[in-house]
């Protein structure tokens, strides 16, 4: 009997995997909604009328832009362990490639977008007020020429990830609907396809 249950233990693991796991899908968007909840805070911090206001947009922006930093974090240690869907198997090589290399760099700019906004903040001698629930301890000194390096390679990156996050939309939107295969639906948690509508 045990032998017939770790047989069908391997079987499992052995099966190909139609989606990823729910924890998976909660903080992948989460995530996205705490990015774009980041980029509509700072945006909205430059065309309010008074200083409370724009003040009150920045912390929130600064909050928001930590818990992407800790959520992409825990997301990586989580994927570490969780099994993932793997591509389609008729995707030619390159673009399996091209998709992972996407992937972790939008990893890498998820991680290294908040540290530059703390480095900036620490840097001009001030602290990240989390929430409103109190201040993170601070991870440099103050240092003027760190400030002005961090906060413009912050705003360029700004740029870089929302280019990166349009192509990775602009890919799944390719698998869901020129190549019909179960690329977003992994993620979705929808049905299987059969694969690609052929030509």
């Amino acid at each position: 009997m045990s032998g017939e249950v770790e047989e069908s233990g391997y079987a499992e693991l052995a099966a190909p995997l139609d989606s990823y796991d729910r924890v998976l899908k909660a903080v992948h968007w989460s995530t996205l909604l705490l990015i774009a909840a980041a980029y509509i805070a700072i945006w909205a911090s430059h065309a309010v009328a008074t200083k409370e206001e724009e003040a009150f947009l920045t912390h929130l922006h600064r909050s928001l832009g930590v818990t992407v930093f800790v959520l992409t974090l825990f997301r990586l240690g989580w994927r570490w362990h969780a099994r993932i869907p793997s591509l389609p198997t008729d995707l030619p090589a390159i673009q399996k490639v091209a998709a992972r290399v996407a992937e972790y760099v939008l990893y890498a700019l998820m991680l290294i977008q908040p540290i530059l906004g703390i480095l900036y903040i620490n840097a001009r001698g001030r602290r990240v007020d989390f929430y409103f629930l109190g201040e993170l301890p601070p991870i440099v000194g103050t240092d003027k020429m760190l400030a002005k390096q961090a906060v413009a390679a912050h705003d360029i990156i700004a740029y870089v990830l929302l280019a990166v996050i349009a192509l990775h939309a602009a890919a799944a939107l390719f698998h869901h609907f020129i190549r019909r295969d179960d690329v977003l639906n992994a993620m979705l948690g929808l049905s299987r396809r059969r694969g690609p509508t052929p030509p």
